[in-house]
This record gives C-alpha cells, sequence and structure tokens, in this order.
C-alpha cells in the first residue's frame, strides 16, 4: 500500500470519527438526563414540601418516557422528510432547554410537565442520531461503531452517578439538572460541523450534495436513485414482507426499554431499600453503566462478525440470569453482578438499535427506528411504573428484579425469532 493510499484511509477515519464523536456527545447527554432521574429519586423521596411517594416519582419518569414516545413517533418519519441534521439538533435543543426548565422548578407539577416535554425531545433525538450513526460507519464495523458512540450514553450515566455523589448531598438535586442543559454551548460548533445524511440527500434527488458530502468523509458514494415510487411512511413497515419483522422488532424494543428504564431510574432507590446506604446504593448505579459500557464494546465486535441476532439474544439472556440474582443478596459479587445486569440491560438496548435498524431499508430506516422505539417507549413507560408500584404497596424491593428478570427472558425468546426472517439487499424480508 503507497503512502498516499495510507494517507487517505487515515483521513477518512478522522473524517468518519469525527461524525461518530459528534453523536456520541449528543447521546452522552441524553444518557445524563435519562440516568440522572434514578440519581435524584431519592432526594425528591425526602423533599419535605413536596410530599411526594414513590408511585408519583415513578410517574413523573413515565411522563418523559410517554415524552419520548411521542418525540420517537414524529421525529423518524420526520427525519426521513425533512433529513437528519434538522430533527438531531432540534432535539438536542429542545430537550436542553427542559432540563433546565426543571432544575428551576418551583413545584412538582411543574418539574413533571418540564420532564415530559424534555422526553419529546429525547424521544427525537435517539432514533435520528442512530440513522445517522449507521450511514456513516464503515461497513464492517456499523455495530462497533454504533456502540463506541453510544459509550457517550453511558459516560452519561456515569457521570451523573459521580456528580450525584459529588454533589447531591450538599447542593440538592437540582444542580444535577441544570447542568444537562450544557449541550446549548456547543449548538453552534454542532450546526456548523454535523453533516446531513448523503443517503438521505441521495434518495430525495440531492445528488451533488450526497457526492460533495461523500467525498468530504471519505464515503463510498451512495448507488440508490431517489425515492419516487412505493409506500412510504409506516405503512412501508408491514410491507414486502416485514409484518412479523416489524411486530417482532416492537417487542424487542419493548422489553429492552422497560429492562433499561426500570433499572436506571430505580435500582439506587432499590438499593438503598435493601439495606444499602445513598453512596453504595449511587455507586450501584455508576457500575451499571460501568458493565454497558465494557459489555458493549465486546458484543460490537462478536456483532460485526455477522452474529448481531446471537449478540442481542445472548445479552437478554446475561440481564435475566443476573437480574435475578440480585435478589439473592451476594456480599461483594452484587457490584459484579450489577455490572453484568448493565451489559444485559442497557447494553442490549443499544445494540439492538443495531438490530432494528438492518431490518430496514435507508429510505424507512429513520421510520422504522423512529416507531420501533416508540412503541418500546412503552416498556419504558412500564418501567418506572413497576418500580413505583411495587415500593409503593410496601412489597419487598426484590419483586422489581424478579419483574425484570422475566422481561429479559421474553425478549431472549423475541431476538430468537428473528432468526426465522432473512433481509434482502433491498429491505424485503424472506421467511423460512
Amino acid at each position: 500500500m503507497s503512502s498516499q493510499e495510507m494517507s487517505a484511509m487515515v483521513a477518512q477515519t478522522k473524517s468518519t470519527a469525527s461524525v461518530i464523536a459528534m453523536c456520541g456527545f449528543m447521546i452522552m447527554f441524553d444518557g445524563y438526563d435519562l440516568v440522572v432521574f434514578g440519581v435524584i429519586a431519592p432526594a425528591l423521596l425526602t423533599q419535605v414540601e413536596w410530599a411526594l411517594d414513590p408511585s408519583l416519582v415513578g410517574r413523573a419518569a413515565a411522563l418523559t418516557l410517554f415524552g419520548m414516545l411521542l418525540g420517537a413517533a414524529i421525529a423518524g418519519t420526520l427525519a426521513d422528510r425533512i433529513g437528519r441534521k434538522k430533527v438531531v439538533l432540534g432535539s438536542l435543543a429542545s430537550f436542553s432547554v427542559m432540563m433546565i426548565a426543571s432544575g428551576l422548578a418551583p413545584n412538582f407539577p411543574v418539574f413533571a410537565g418540564t420532564r415530559f416535554l424534555s422526553g419529546l425531545g429525547l424521544g427525537a433525538l435517539l432514533p435520528t442520531v442512530t440513522a445517522l450513526i449507521l450511514e456513516f460507519s464503515p461497513t464492517k464495523r456499523k455495530a462497533l461503531a454504533n456502540s463506541l458512540s453510544f459509550m457517550g450514553y453511558l459516560l452519561g450515566g456515569i457521570l451523573s452517578g459521580i456528580l450525584g455523589m459529588l454533589i447531591l448531598q450538599h447542593y440538592g438535586w437540582r444542580p444535577l439538572m441544570i447542568i444537562g442543559g450544557a449541550p446549548l454551548l456547543a449548538l453552534p460548533f454542532l450546526i456548523k460541523s454535523l453533516p446531513e445524511s448523503p443517503d438521505w440527500l441521495a434518495a430525495k434527488g440531492r445528488r451533488a450534495e450526497a457526492d460533495a458530502i461523500c467525498d468530504t468523509f471519505g464515503l463510498e458514494r451512495v448507488l440508490h436513485q431517489p425515492t419516487t415510487s412505493g409506500k412510504q411512511g409506516i405503512l412501508a413497515l408491514f410491507a414486502e414482507g416485514r409484518l412479523a419483522l416489524t411486530l417482532n422488532a416492537w417487542g424487542i424494543h419493548f422489553c429492552s426499554l422497560l429492562l433499561t428504564f426500570g433499572m436506571v431510574n430505580w435500582l439506587p432507590t432499590i438499593m438503598n431499600k435493601m439495606g444499602y446506604d445513598i453512596s453504595s446504593a449511587l455507586l450501584f448505579a455508576i457500575m451499571l453503566n460501568v458493565g454497558a459500557a465494557i459489555g458493549i464494546v465486546i458484543a460490537g465486535r462478536i456483532a460485526d462478525r455477522g452474529h448481531v441476532k446471537m449478540t442481542v439474544a445472548v445479552l437478554f439472556a446475561i440481564g435475566a440470569a443476573t437480574i435475578y440474582m440480585l435478589t439473592l443478596k451476594q456480599g461483594v459479587l452484587m457490584y459484579a453482578l450489577v455490572a453484568l445486569a448493565g451489559a444485559g440491560t442497557i447494553g442490549t438496548q443499544i445494540l439492538s438499535n443495531v438490530l432494528v435498524g438492518r431490518f430496514y431499508p435507508v429510505q424507512i430506516r429513520g421510520t422504522g427506528l423512529g416507531f420501533s422505539l416508540a412503541v418500546g417507549r412503552l416498556g419504558g413507560i412500564a418501567g418506572p411504573l413497576i418500580g413505583g408500584a411495587v415500593l409503593q404497596r410496601g412489597l419487598a424491593p426484590e419483586w422489581n428484579f424478579y419483574i425484570f428478570s422475566i422481561t429479559a427472558v421474553v425478549g431472549c425468546v423475541l431476538t430468537a425469532l428473528t432468526f426465522l426472517h432473512v433481509t434482502t439487499e433491498k429491505g424485503s424480508v424472506i421467511a423460512h
């Protein structure tokens, strides 16, 4: 290989890596926003003037996820129509402003309302930025690139736990929410630097712009022609043999999001109820994200070898086993079990986005991911509500883990069912 060819390869890596890094930055604050609610939940329960109980706190978490459901459902189709970049940056600005508003809320109804509105932005960001990541990732490294970019999500969760340990007891929960508005400072840079999807531009007939972006970032030029026929929007998700696979995808996202948001929102409180002090409980939240970070790097490499379905199924199985073992109170091993549970919950959710994204051609990928994540948000809503209901009724906190473990088993079965279908290059599905 000549020195010029090597230089071109390095330039391509740096160019595409810059897009992945920008996406990772935005996802980091997505993760911070979602995980920080679990960090501040114990403080909300002890705030005397608001007089909250676990059920009300669970409803506030569920409102956030309901907003995410609506945001994901709208944004996927919108991104396929007006472009990825506009939706990504608009959603980032939206949830950043609402994070600050949450930190300044004078009462619980206002706080709950701002959480719902922040959910709209958060829900819009994830499927759109995932589609952008998949389109800028090297062909044989899409799962790993997606996993690495979603390390930002885990770093955001870890950051929220660390800041919670440093800030919560001395300054209360409000500064932790206001910190979540920091992406507003980077918005001018992102507006200038984040490129539009060349696949989307080419699909809209804007080939010159698509070719320019491909040349700038060292990507292969897009081959497909503008989309002028065929079903569009949600109807396309059920066309060309996709009905069973689409329903299966929705089930996978339902289970993975129930696990993720059930654990993220309630793990510190559950561990606190099981006898651990608040610092130890917050450390469990950090370990959940550390385990997920390690897990998705390993799982991403395996998935890129053509085993994405198997990898997601195995992660669900790990989640089921380790969450159940948390009920046995294994002493110091609890930290290792929580780390493995992180790989089996948050890690599963991250890699399931890659799995579902591969079910659809680029013209409807945003719509496919958006609606799948939107339906999955029903599971995300159920997770916090389950945690709140279990604690409110005075049941042993371990009952949360029993329910989450069963959900992971169901997710594993649903993922196994995807082996019955093969997606063709044109996006149609062959059932075996």
